[in-house]
């Protein structure tokens, strides 16, 4: 029988610790310890080395036959790629040992399986009954990390490095991007403590200056990229968040210059270029396009370079290009699904829609999944082949059945885009038979019935929609403003409005509603507040049509024009402002 990998190896180390452990600890040995192996940690990139089986060491330390067992019958399930019972096994053990080597072993094997509970489980449990083995330091440090729990990474970290370890400083502040301000104000306050006793520390700077980033404060973490590169000037990631920051601060020719500088004297190094490429799609395609190429030449068999290669040629035009690198990803079996969503949509900008379908059609979810059934989707409509639109995603809800109410959804609304309305009416109908309370299908037939005038539907549907989830926002205003425009049911509305404006006291569209209710009520000098902030945050030309009107009656001839002026030049197909000029018998 052929033993994977890592497991071939540790069957050998636990036949020799089942050994050692029944001849029983020598006369001179203290059989309450036992030596360890650490694996050497990976420095070049701050992280542990990759899951592999501990060092052959014999234990000294005698265990129970039953952990014995335990122990040999995972390492046999893990040569048998039976992985959930080696790990299940470990980490029992780990806990009831509570022995190093079979806690580091479990953390091992849960990192080879990308296991994250139990490696920060394993983790830290290793570290607790080793306190001072520097590799379980390590390993907790970055579980903890990529579970979130910054604070106590920090301070494993800090005890490396007062031992003159390795750290997990700049990982700690690269993942505290999604922690609040506390939090990150928190770890701020630890590092400046600490690089009063380490000025110079790389990690430490860039660190810092990671934080400080994140909290928008581009200036002083500007000044601790700097401080790194005084110390360290080859330092990559500190180049990298100096040219990051600089261009966020509107530097972008310092930025650029700063990297460029750097590739000179590190002309191989493949951080540094990829920062510049990523740079330059934001000011030169062309100029990025020619780094990531140069970066495929490097690199040729990283895919993620290939993909970023395929869309900045797409973007610039360079279909050649674009497919040669989106097909060589397809024979690599990398990106498949980015990669057949691209070709699609190259085929479909080329008019070829039979070639783009079938591109489409091997899309698998994930990102770019709804997109490319919105796609095949436009691609029947607009040849007007309803029934092969709706078998398409009949077959999409058989194969998917979990997300069969966002495939109705999508269905129904580019139904309603394509001008389908009795269609997508027809589809809403059946989606809502196996989906009675989801907000969003019943909230767009509603939103279709307003569009048809047939208000006694839509406030059906809204006032359904409004029984079990009664603080949606957009029910609420859509069925005060819809009251508000086509009815004189204006107490209703505006009590309607306002409960949506307390949940959503910012929102542009609800704003205007607020407005409109108070002008048709006649409270005009009410109105006019609401109207011009929805204006100054979204100007519509629906928000532009009422605030207009607003100001025309109140006698702001003038402002009105130029309000209405300002909505068409956001909208020049606008009809709702030149019927509104007309309503009010608004001469030039």
């Amino acid at each position: 029988m052929k033993l994977s990998v890592p497991f071939a190896t540790a069957l050998t180390a636990c036949a020799l610790m089942i050994g050692c452990a029944q001849q029983g600890p020598e006369p001179d040995q203290d059989p309450s310890t036992s030596d360890s192996a650490p694996d050497e940690a990976n420095t070049s990139e701050g992280r542990p080395s990759d899951a592999k089986a501990p060092a052959e060491v014999a234990h000294t330390r005698p265990f129970s036959r039953d952990t014995l067992y335990a122990l040999l019958a995972a390492e046999i399930a893990g040569s048998r790629q039976q992985f959930d019972i080696a790990l299940s096994n470990y980490i029992q053990q780990a806990h009831e040992t509570r022995d190093p080597q079979v806690a580091a072993r479990a953390t091992h094997i849960a990192r080879f399986l990308s296991a994250e509970n139990a490696v920060l489980d394993a983790a830290l449990l290793w570290v607790e009954v080793a306190p001072e083995d520097t590799e379980a330091q390590l390993n907790a440090a970055l579980a903890l990390v990529r579970t979130g729990r910054l604070q106590e990474a920090f301070e494993l970290s800090r005890r490396l490095q007062e031992k003159g370890e390795h750290t997990l400083f700049q990982n700690i502040a690269a993942s505290a991007a999604d922690s609040t301000d506390t939090q990150r104000e928190q770890l701020i306050d630890g590092y400046r403590a600490l690089l009063e006793r380490y000025p110079e520390h790389k990690e430490l700077l860039v660190g810092t200056g990671l934080l400080m980033q994140q909290q928008g404060d581009l200036e002083p973490a500007l000044t601790y990229a700097e401080r790194a590169l005084t110390h360290h000037p080859d330092d990559a990631a500190a180049t990298i968040l100096k040219a990051t920051l600089l261009n966020q601060m509107d530097r972008s020719d310092e930025a650029l210059q700063a990297i460029v500088s750097a590739l000179e004297e590190n002309p191989e190094s493949i951080r540094l270029r990829l920062q510049y490429a990523r740079l330059l799609t934001q000011h030169d395609l062309a100029l990025a396009q020619e780094q990531f190429e140069v970066l495929v030449q490097q690199e040729p068999n990283d895919p993620d370079l290939r993909l970023s290669l395929g869309i900045v040629a797409l973007e610039r035009g360079d279909s050649d290009t674009a497919r040669e690198n989106f097909e060589a990803l397809l024979d690599r079996g990398e990106h498949m699904s980015t990669a057949n969503y691209y070709l699609g949509q190259l085929a479909e900008t080329q008019g070829r829609d039979e070639e783009a379908l079938l591109y489409y059609l091997q899309v698998e979810p994930g990102s770019d999944f709804l997109q490319a059934t919105l796609n095949i989707l436009d691609i029947f409509l607009e040849r007007g082949e309803i029934e092969a639109a709706n078998d398409h995603m009949n077959r999409l809800r058989t194969r998917f059945p979990d997300r069969a109410a966002d495939l109705y959804l999508l269905q129904a609304r580019t139904l309603m885009q394509h001008g389908h309305d009795q269609a997508a009416e027809h589809t809403l109908g059946i989606a809502l038979e196996s989906h009675p309370t989801h907000s969003d299908l019943r909230y767009t037939r509603g939103m279709l019935y307003a569009e048809q005038g047939r208000v006694e539907a839509m406030e059906r549907d809204l006032r359904e929609l409004l029984k079990y989830d009664p603080q949606n926002a957009n029910a609420l205003n859509a069925l005060g403003y819809t009251l508000a425009d086509q009815t004189n049911r204006y107490e209703e509305a505006l009590d309607l409005i306002e409960q949506a404006l307390a949940i959503e006291p910012e929102e542009p569209a609800i704003l205007d509603s607020m407005g409109w209710v108070l002008y048709k009520m006649g409270r005009l000098e009410e109105a006019l507040p609401y109207l011009e902030e929805a204006m100054a945050a979204y100007p519509d030309q629906e928000i532009a049509a009422h605030l207009g009107e607003v100001l025309w009656k109140l006698g702001e001839r003038e402002r009105a024009r130029d309000v209405w002026q300002q909505g068409l030049d956001n909208d020049p197909q606008s009809e709702l402002i030149p019927a509104t000029k007309e309503r009010l018998q608004v001469t030039e």
